[in-house]
């Protein structure tokens, strides 16, 4: 069996309400950790609680002090688009690219302190509480996760339906 071996980062751009804001930026996606609960099982046996999340967090690295950076400052709920293309080796050895996206609705939780050194680029990190995340890699969507509308979806099922229909 053959799985394509994903490589490099070649690129990558970031889009704050559809207006391109940063080129070739570090960012840092959220994880998705969900909250445990104990059950008895031989003593104690800690178990994922589906449904019930910890706080995720996106964390963007821009470098240089410019009107992208400003519009990723401003105090208030952003729709952020993530894009990046990676190298790929394909099961017949061939090589291409492959791209991929991430949307994510975020609001900052504090703004960059901006460090100046003569003679380097100015590097400002930007943290935001995430309430919705969406991922796809070459059109097929990873995961999403909806906090506010209540969706947990990875590889197509979503975890939130049968908590759902038993309220």
């Amino acid at each position: 069996m053959w799985l394509d071996l994903k490589g490099a980062i070649v690129a990558d751009t970031v889009y704050s309400e559809s207006r391109l804001v940063g080129k070739d930026v570090g960012f840092t996606l959220p994880a998705v950790t969900l909250q445990t609960g104990d059950v008895q099982a031989m003593g104690t046996m800690s178990v994922p609680l589906i449904g019930l999340l910890d706080d995720m967090e996106l964390a963007i690295t821009k470098i240089g002090i410019d009107l992208g950076l400003s519009k990723l400052s401003r105090l208030e709920k952003q729709n952020l688009e993530f894009r990046w293309v990676q190298n790929v080796v394909k099961s017949d050895g061939s090589t291409g690219v492959e791209g991929c996206k991430a949307f994510v609705r975020c609001m900052p939780k504090a703004l960059p302190g901006i460090g100046v050194e003569l003679g380097s680029a100015s590097e400002n990190e930007l943290t935001y509480g995430v309430s919705r995340l969406q991922i796809y890699c070459a059109g097929i969507e990873y995961l999403l996760v909806d906090r506010l509308s209540q969706i947990l979806r990875v590889d197509g099922k979503d975890y939130m339906t049968s908590i759902s229909t038993l309220l």
